[in-house]
């Protein structure tokens, strides 16, 4: 018997529907199922449904007209000896839900209990998680549907990762998205839609910025909040990390709960992006539930107790998340759930990648497997995930942490390279390179975030593939509120440059760059940290008024991602081909980087590249013989000319210079390679 069978209580084990199997000879681990059928597979002659229940003494489905309808019948469930309940219903089932009733012997009690429970495996519910749907799949299916396609991406390092949430990207007005799409799915993907000011935003914004992926936070059907709510008068905000049905699109981002409206909506949604060769990265949390136990929508724990999540020696739920649970994804049914659920999400949604939260949480076995299964439906398919070292159960080389990514093919975020650039996300004041300070870490390792091959703590990453480098993401204070609070002592106009220049930094650094949306025009929480459940306007909603405000920034940070996709040499994903292409010049003043990329690197048609940082509070002049070609500063950036200097590179306050030549980069002391 397994380890963690033996923290299951021996009643559960041998009290089930499997209980023909030779009592005491095995535990649960002689109840696994490898087929892809457990939920509700619908055809319009008969939908079949399975459940692997091997504890239960009985199942049944509770089968309901509608959504709203208290009156139901009871169809009984049939156990095998794999601990598979199963039921056939017939006729056509599209439109009814269902629930669970689920009858089991709690350990020391009298009598045998009974409740009612979604399927874990549900790809439907009604409104607030309330019964599963039975629905034909085919019938959520957009126009053309079957024609779209996966874009296509060679290497991580070529995406432009766009995070943003649902509601926040259209809820508010002047964003110009009409009233019946504002916070939803469609929003996110409306043609033509502008500001007040004339600004594009919708779907024309992402496609202007040229980004080629957006990431959705959570998207799921998740706890918190109340799905019939209409836009202008909730009185709930969700970020979405409380995880009910994983595999049913959130109700309060389509235009009705109730039915199919959530699913043809997030196709429409996947299916417009890729058009316009833009990527859907999924938020996914695998990582803990929003409950467990008995507590409301705790659902894997009234099916089989205690076995989906980790329990520690003193019989209680770990919770290295700080979420109440771990999921247990070691666990071979937990581990299936999780890659049956990537698979789904690939192949009904055509979901481009997944972002997984917690990921050191997650066992490296399991994200492997996740990988591979991924790969196999879209060979370009991007994983990363936050690899924070939180678990306490399982050994540290078991888990999916950034010190484990190496080699794999996975992706870690860079929390060196984000807390270089700006300064402790744990400390508002806290400054980094950007604001003038020495590099959090040092500036040796600063240098090695630039070149993508370490993340937090002096990390290695053997390739830029497996770096997620970022300056700005949900979590924590926004860019532009980080910079307002450490910076208070500074006229608007630096503040602006050193934004600038952290968007710089991670858009021209080797590894794969994310934005926080709204981060391209100043985007501000209203200093808020940890805005995961404001309901206050001035916190979460983009105000798309900045984007006239700041157009000199959106044009900023649209240039800078239109040279990076234009120059593969930004773009390398061999450690050894970055090693021998970049080299950082000595001879630089305090708090100045600069370096080369050589001998038309990666492909590149340029053959020489020069990027500068300035972290100097005042402007900088640097003696770097040759004839230079400017394409971006301070002021503008992009692929075009604009100005051509000799020897001598100006680089305003806190800002950068991007430049190139034809010739080879001069070796004068002070001014040549550091190799």
């Amino acid at each position: 018997m397994h380890d963690y069978l033996k923290r299951l209580p021996l009643p559960l084990i041998l009290m089930g529907c499997a209980i023909g199997v030779a009592q005491g000879s095995a535990g649960l681990e002689e109840y696994l199922y490898a087929k892809d059928d457990l939920g509700a597979v619908y055809s319009p002659q008969a939908t079949t449904i399975k459940l692997w229940a091997p504890t239960a003494k009985a199942v049944n489905i509770a089968l309901f007209a509608d959504a709203t309808n208290t009156a139901f019948s009871l169809v009984p469930m049939s156990c095998d000896n794999g601990g598979i309940w199963s039921a056939t219903l017939e006729g056509d089932q599209d439109g009814k839900y269902y629930l669970y009733e689920i009858t089991r012997q709690e350990p020391g009690a009298d009598k045998p209990t009974t409740c009612r429970v979604n399927d874990p495996y549900a790809r439907g519910c009604s409104a607030n998680t309330g019964r599963t749907l039975i629905y034909d799949p085919r019938k959520t299916d957009p126009e053309g549907w079957a024609a779209d396609r996966f874009p296509t991406l060679r290497q991580n390092v070529d995406a432009v990762l766009y995070e943003v949430h649902i509601r926040d990207f259209s809820i508010s007005r002047n964003s110009g998205v009409s009233d019946d799409r504002r916070g939803k799915y469609l929003g996110l993907i409306q043609e033509g839609s502008r500001t007040p000011a004339g600004e594009t935003s919708g779907l024309d914004h992402l496609k202007e910025l040229g980004i080629t992926h957006v990431h959705v936070l959570p998207s799921f059907d998740y706890a918190q909040g109340d799905e019939t709510q209409a836009v202008d008068q909730y009185t709930w905000y969700n970020w979405g990390y409380d995880p009910v049905l994983y595999n049913t699109p959130e109700g309060s981002y389509a235009t009705r709960p109730d039915g199919t409206a959530r699913q043809r909506e997030f196709k429409q949604m996947v299916q417009a992006l890729h058009r316009n060769n833009i990527g859907v990265i999924f938020d996914a949390v695998y990582n803990h539930t929003a409950a467990s136990g008995a507590s409301p929508m705790s659902i894997f724990d009234e099916i089989v107790p205690r076995y989906y999540y980790r329990i520690d020696r003193e019989g209680r739920y770990a919770n290295g998340t700080f979420c109440g649970n771990e999921f247990a994804s070691e666990k071979p049914m937990a581990r299936k759930f999780i890659v049956d659920s990537i698979k789904y999400w690939m192949r009904e949604y055509h979901i481009d990648g997944f972002r997984f939260d917690l990921m050191g949480i997650e066992d490296r076995d399991t994200m492997l497997e996740v990988l591979g299964e991924a790969r196999k439906i879209n060979p370009n398919a991007v994983i990363y995930g936050e690899g924070w070292k939180m678990e306490q159960l399982l050994p540290p080389e078991r888990m999916m942490t950034q010190a484990n990514v190496k080699g794999t093919g996975i992706a870690a975020f860079n929390d060196g390279i984000r807390d270089n650039i700006k300064g402790s996300v744990w400390h508002d004041e806290a400054q980094g390179f950007v604001q003038g300070a020495v590099p959090q870490s040092s500036l040796e390792q600063f240098l090695r975030n630039i070149k993508g091959q370490s993340t937090g703590g002096g990390i290695e990453v053997i390739t830029p593939n497996e770096t997620i480098n970022y300056a700005s993401a949900h979590d924590d204070h926004c860019l532009w509120d980080k910079l307002l609070l450490s910076t208070q002592d500074v006229p608007e106009s630096l503040r602006i440059n050193m934004d600038k220049l952290a968007a710089g930094i991670v858009l021209t650094a080797q590894g794969v760059p994310f934005l926080h949306a709204g981060d391209e025009f100043l985007r501000s929480k209203n200093r808020i940290k940890n805005s995961f459940n404001s309901n206050d306007p001035r916190v979460n909603p983009i105000d798309w008024s900045l984007k006239s405000r700041h157009k000199d920034v959106f044009d900023f940070y649209r240039g800078m991602i239109s040279l990076r996709k234009a120059h593969p040499a930004f773009r390398m994903s061999d450690k050894s081909a970055v090693d021998r292409s970049l080299d950082f010049l000595h001879g630089m003043r305090d708090k100045v980087v600069a370096y080369v990329l050589r001998d038309n690197a990666n492909g590149d048609s340029w053959k020489n590249i020069l990027v500068v940082y300035n972290g100097n509070r005042q402007a900088q002049e640097l003696i770097i013989p040759g004839k230079w070609i400017i394409v971006a500063n301070d002021k503008r950036a992009g692929t075009k000319a604009l100005e051509s200097t000799r020897n001598r590179i100006p680089v305003e306050a806190c800002s950068l210079v991007v430049a190139h030549m034809e010739d080879q980069v001069g070796t004068e002391e002070g001014s040549g390679p550091d190799r």
